[in-house]
């Protein structure tokens, strides 16, 4: 019987190249052979024992690949955008499997299907249960009947197909902005709005980008790194804010003097600790739209002012991965922009040195680790 490497993590700190049976599909799955995964923040979360999950498992959650088997039933039971699916296809998927359709969310609020409790997710699902490959740290994935399958565009390399997971966690955060759509009346972002991006790691480095590419007008990029806020220039920050030169008053004072000094329409945090979440809503203007994507781990709290948030009439919202069709508007930007995407890639690296990966990602002038299969 032929085999399949992947990286599975045990437990915290622990991970491994181990040996799984290679699956044959069902009628309707598919068997993808990876050619692109990119390490993701969640990931080293995983890694140091932020999230509550059962044992073991093959992380990876954004990749792309090559179809070598499909079951006949797979184009009928699978979501597809891009045509029919055949052997040979170049594809990446949806992290999360399609929702149930029948639980209290899904039933109530079918247009935020991210929200089921009853989906799993490639990357955080356990590998104890045969065919084992639901994370993509992996030679192969088994992708089930009830996926979200896209193909990529010709001409779109793997590698940044594969970055198509990141790009819509950026572009939902900023659609979350868009409400109640009137940016002329100061309400909602629209074109010409001025924003800040707290945080400019991957996600924020999107945000920007997502920002640029729906128009935004003023846009300041808040991080500790130097090299970080040069990368968020090439896409599209116009100006740029690093902490550890100012004080937090000084800080202030600099972004309102760029935004008549009432402070950006929207501020969107990405840095995935508490203070800048804080600090975001000292600088949104009255009125203003205050987004938080950057806390998919819990790594504590930090003290509000409720007055603060009655005072500035301010809206604060969450923003949880994705509906699976945003994907599409993603691998659409990724295969159209002029922007510098590839640059955000700082570190390729086989999926021997996985550990090695985790363990930089997030850290000096790490931006984005891709993994691919030893040849």
């Amino acid at each position: 019987m032929s085999t399949v490497q992947a990286a599975t993590m045990t437990q915290p700190g622990e991970i491994a190249l181990r040996e799984y049976p290679k699956p044959e599909v069902g009628e309707d799955a598919l068997l993808l052979k990876v050619s692109a995964v990119g390490v993701c923040g969640s990931d080293k979360h995983m890694f140091n024992g932020k999230m509550n999950l059962s044992w073991p498992v093959i992380p990876g959650h954004e990749f792309s690949g090559v179809i070598e088997s499909i079951g006949p039933e797979a184009n009928r039971s699978m979501k597809v955008v891009g045509g029919p699916l055949r052997e040979g296809d170049a594809i990446t998927v949806v992290p999360g499997t399609q929702a149930c359709g029948k639980c209290w969310y899904c039933i109530h609020v079918p247009h935020r299907p991210q929200l089921c409790p009853n989906r799993s997710v490639f990357g955080f699902r356990t590998s104890a249960e045969a065919p084992h490959l639901f994370g993509a740290f992996s030679e192969y994935v088994y992708v089930p009947g009830d996926a979200f399958v896209l193909k990529v565009p010709e001409g779109l390399s793997m590698e940044r197909a594969a970055m198509t997971e990141p790009l819509a966690v950026a572009q939902r955060a900023v659609s979350r902005a868009l409400s109640p759509g009137v940016p002329y009346a100061g309400e909602g972002f629209g074109a010409g709005s001025r924003c800040a991006v707290m945080g400019v790691g991957p996600i924020g480095l999107f945000v920007v980008a997502s920002l640029r590419n729906m128009g935004a007008g003023e846009i300041i990029a808040v991080d500790l790194s130097e090299e970080r806020l040069g990368f968020s220039q090439k896409f599209g920050a116009t100006k740029t804010v690093n902490p550890s030169a100012l004080s937090r008053e000084e800080r202030k004072e600099q972004v309102l003097s760029w935004t008549d000094g009432v402070g950006p329409d929207v501020v969107v945090e990405a840095a995935g600790v508490p203070a800048p979440f804080e600090e975001g809503l000292d600088l949104v203007r009255r009125g203003g739209k205050l987004i938080e994507v950057g806390h998919y781990g819990d790594p504590g709290g930090v003290e509000i002012r409720p007055h603060q948030v009655c005072n500035k009439d301010v809206d604060i919202l969450g923003s949880w991965a994705y509906p699976q069709v945003q994907f599409e508007a993603a691998l659409d930007m990724l295969s159209r922009t002029e922007l510098p995407i590839d640059d955000i890639i700082t570190h390729r690296m086989p999926l021997s040195q996985v550990q090695a990966g985790l363990e930089i990602t997030g850290t000096g002038d790490c931006l984005k680790v891709i993994l691919a299969p030893d040849e």
